[in-house]
């Protein structure tokens, strides 16, 4: 992508979805500014509710055929007031493919398990009205037709147990190529177990903001920022592990996340679906292995 040219635009966000005011209608402005650099992001916000669950930012853009989202952070609501900024660098817009002129809406949102309330928007092409479309594809949908117990892969097993699975078609796909693709392109590729296997392939990450971005633009939803153990993992060592699980044999395809710690006593980041395996790295000071999760590529969800 090449170099923004410099910019300066004011979107105001109007009430969508009623009852999340304080007092009075909510409302307020987003700035976007834009430089060689990257693009700023500046959020202004008045009489809005402290809600039960934070409320997001998110850019919704056309990502060539496709509709992007981009979640670019969490709002925190101070007696009906909040404000936010961030700088998204050129690298980072670049892996997203966010153009200015492609962005459609900047909605405020509150985002549950099976449904969405987005109590500002902002429309950022007046000529393109709201579109509901848009809210199905923020509701993730978790419902299994048939689901049969799914086994994790021993990293020290040849061949792992088959797994076989019916989903609903609604379910939420995940771009893994594409997701792969960004991989390889921002971050560095890693050998970090002394018997490497040719379905295993890892990335060294040292950008968990970076890493957050990628993944939720691709369609997987690990909660990153929310659990201190990912982040004292990634402060303490200096990185984290992001990788792919492919078996040709019995057609599993998982995205695996690697959280370094001393050893096995220490914190599991979760708790009931970590698997720990050791491994040997000087580099890393007293790191003996890493808590690897797994997350299904079919579907979206963490394997138990």
């Amino acid at each position: 992508m090449e170099r923004l040219e410099s910019f300066r635009k004011y979107i105001i966000l109007e009430q969508l979805d009623s009852g999340f005011g304080m007092q009075r209608t909510p409302g307020g402005f987003v700035r976007l500014e834009g430089n060689g650099e990257g693009i700023g992001i500046s959020v202004q916000i008045k009489y809005i509710k402290e809600g039960t669950q934070p409320y997001t930012i998110i850019i919704i853009y056309d990502n060539d055929e496709e509709l992007g989202i981009f979640r670019v952070g969490t709002l925190q609501v101070i007696s009906g007031v909040a404000s936010y900024r961030k700088f998204l660098d050129h690298a980072t817009i670049t892996s997203l493919n966010i153009k200015p002129e492609r962005i459609k809406y900047i909605l405020i949102a509150s985002e549950h398990q099976d449904r969405v309330f987005i109590p500002l928007i902002g429309i950022c092409k007046k000529e393109v009205p709201w579109d509901e479309v848009v809210r199905q594809r923020l509701i993730r949908k978790d419902k299994v037709v048939q689901k049969s117990q799914e086994k994790k892969p021993d990293i020290e097993e040849e061949k792992p147990s088959q797994v076989e699975e019916d989903y609903d078609r609604d379910l939420p796909y995940v771009n893994d190529i594409e997701l792969e693709n960004k991989l390889k392109e921002s971050f560095e590729k890693m050998d970090p177990f002394s018997n490497p296997r040719h379905d295993y392939f890892w990335y060294r990450v040292n950008d968990i903001a970076k890493l957050s971005n990628l993944l939720y633009s691709c369609g997987v939803n690990i909660p990153l920022f929310a659990n201190p153990r990912i982040l004292v993992g990634l402060f303490k060592y200096r990185h984290l592990l992001a990788g792919f699980y492919r078996s040709d044999i019995n057609d599993l395809n998982y995205f695996v996340l690697g959280v370094p710690a001393k050893d096995e006593t220490d914190g599991k980041p979760f708790e009931k679906i970590c698997l720990w395996v050791p491994t040997q790295n000087s580099e890393f000071g007293d790191m003996t292995g890493y808590w690897l999760v797994y997350i299904n590529l079919k579907n979206g969800e963490f394997v138990r």
